[in-house]
Formats: structure tokens, sequence, C-alpha cells
């Protein structure tokens, strides 16, 4: 069976222009694993002819699911930022630590 052309279904193309993009577009490869249960449902939307790969289909249900949980994303996103920025702080920290050597305990300025 083959894919629909896009024509045919134009809010189905939008969808998949929106999540799954032109596959031009589509220039990572990610690999994954599926358990059976999700396969299927890829291979259901592909035997449909609503997608021409697997690769299609899975683009366009992470797609999906990432804008389902636009809130999500956008709460680890600001997180992810202030965790860079504190790591950037540590790092600052240590090597300033590092190039002025240890303090030495007890040692003073005389009097």
């Amino acid at each position: 069976m083959t894919a629909l052309p896009a024509a045919a279904l134009p809010e189905l193309q939008e969808l998949m222009d929106r999540f799954a993009g032109p596959e031009a577009r589509r220039s990572n490869v990610v690999m994954m694993r599926l358990s059976d249960g999700p396969l299927r449902h890829v291979d259901e939307l592909v035997d449909a002819g609503l997608f021409s790969s697997r690769s299609e289909a899975a683009a366009f249900l992470v797609g999906a699911g990432i804008e389902a949980y636009a809130e999500l994303f956008d709460k680890a996103a600001r997180h992810t930022a202030q965790i860079k920025r504190i790591k950037q702080q540590l790092r600052a920290e240590v090597t300033r630590a590092l190039r002025n050597g240890p303090r030495r305990p007890g040692k003073r300025g005389r009097r």
C-alpha cells in the first residue's frame, strides 16, 4: 500500500509539515527501540497510507508529543538553562581555586 497523496488530505499534510517536516528538513538520525505495542501503532499509520515510512510516522508522533507537552518542555528548558549556569559558575570557581593553589590552614598575615 502506498501513502495517500498529500493533496488528498490537506489537514493531514499541515500536521505532517508541522510535526514531521518535509523529508529534507529531517536530517538528524535517531535510533530508538520500541516495544511491540507502539511499533504496531507506527505500522498502522504506515499501513493506512498516512505516512510513507516508519521514520516519517515516528517523526510525526514525536512532534505531536512535544507539542502536547509544550508546557513541560518550557519548564525543562528553563531548569536546564539554570543548571548550565550553575555548572559554568562551579567550573569557574574550581578553575580559580586550582590556579590559586591550596589555602594553608593557620597561616595569617604577620602583625
